[in-house]
């Protein structure tokens, strides 16, 4: 797509869909940005909303020519909102194709149709279908370095690594950790793992969800070095319990595919660690977690042994993997 963009050549139907939804907005940008001409953006371009229009709308607005030049784009997000007899009919207007309109669809992440359905299939038949998904870690440790250069900011190896993975892929999180960076540390700064961790809305976060990998993969040791990093951190043995049980409640439910609410976002970067373990084990170590919780809480016995105890009985329930 960003070749022929860059050769001026555009196709009359695009689904932009996937897990990345600030680089849908950038391509969607991006696509009519170079279609019409910079005076024309805001008169020659249309955005609808399937969820919220009426089908016979979006036919009469498709049917529309534009009053100042030839060139016309349309936006029709949340497709998937609508029967596939009426995105037939829409897609049947388009035809033939106008070379003076391009038509963009979109799917939002949480919304988008399964990748086995008709509907999913029908759509990527009958457009030039474009996945949008969550950048490489090499991708990512290159978009970060282009941004820290331009200010002038060095980032250590290390804290760059970070700062990657803190990410998960996500452009929008990127862009967003490393502007607050840059205005934390100052042009001509150095970035290290202290400022990251100073900064970063997500590196506690990023710790547990360490300390967790460590523990599904019986690296007792490493997940105690997470654990003596966040006491030292100023963090409380019950605080550690919380975000604990949290991040494996969080695995548990996307591990069976169910919404994680407002933590939606976080759904892809937990999926692989999800995998770890099965529902039954997810079950016993959200029990073991309330048991030591309350042992805790209740003073039942030195928090950092209780969290010891925790950590190895967790990672035995992965001995068989």
């Amino acid at each position: 797509m960003i070749n022929e963009l860059g050769k001026g050549k555009f196709r009359p139907v695009y689904y932009f869909y996937g897990p990345e939804e600030y680089r849908i907005k950038e391509a969607e940008k991006e696509t009519i940005r170079r279609f019409l001409p910079p005076a024309l953006v805001k008169t020659n371009h249309t955005g609808m909303s399937a969820a919220k229009s009426k089908v016979e709308d979006i036919l009469t607005e498709l049917s529309i020519f534009p009053m100042l030049g030839e060139n016309q784009a349309f936006t029709i997000s949340d497709i998937q909102s609508l029967h596939q007899s009426h995105i037939e009919k829409i897609i049947g207007l388009l035809k033939p194709p106008d070379p003076h309109r391009i038509v963009i669809f979109t799917s939002p992440a949480d919304k988008q149709p399964g990748k086995k359905t008709k509907l999913f299939q029908y759509l990527t038949d009958n457009t030039t279908p474009v996945e949008f998904t969550k950048l490489s870690r090499p991708s990512a440790e290159k978009r970060l370095r282009g941004i820290f250069s331009k200010s002038n900011v060095i980032i250590d190896e290390e804290a760059l690594q970070t700062l990657a993975t803190l990410s998960g892929g996500d452009l929008g999180g990127i862009i967003l950790e490393a502007n607050k960076l840059v205005d934390f540390i100052g042009e001509g700064g150095k970035i290290t793992g202290a400022e990251v961790a100073a900064v970063s809305s997500d590196y506690q976060g990023f710790k547990i969800y360490e300390l967790t990998e460590y523990i599904a993969r019986r690296e007792i040791d490493r997940a105690l070095s997470v654990i003596d990093f966040l006491v030292s951190a100023g963090e409380s043995w019950s605080g550690i319990m919380f975000f604990v049980g949290e991040h494996f409640a969080d695995l548990y439910l996307v591990k069976n595919n169910k919404p994680l609410g407002s933590k939606q976002w976080l759904a892809g970067r937990l999926r692989e660690q999800a995998a770890l373990f099965d529902n039954e084990q997810y079950e016993k170590i959200i029990e073991l977690i309330s048991e030591a919780d309350r042992d805790i809480r209740g003073g039942g016995g030195n928090e950092r042994t209780v969290i010891e105890k925790l950590i190895i009985e967790i990672a035995i329930q992965n001995g068989g993997k």
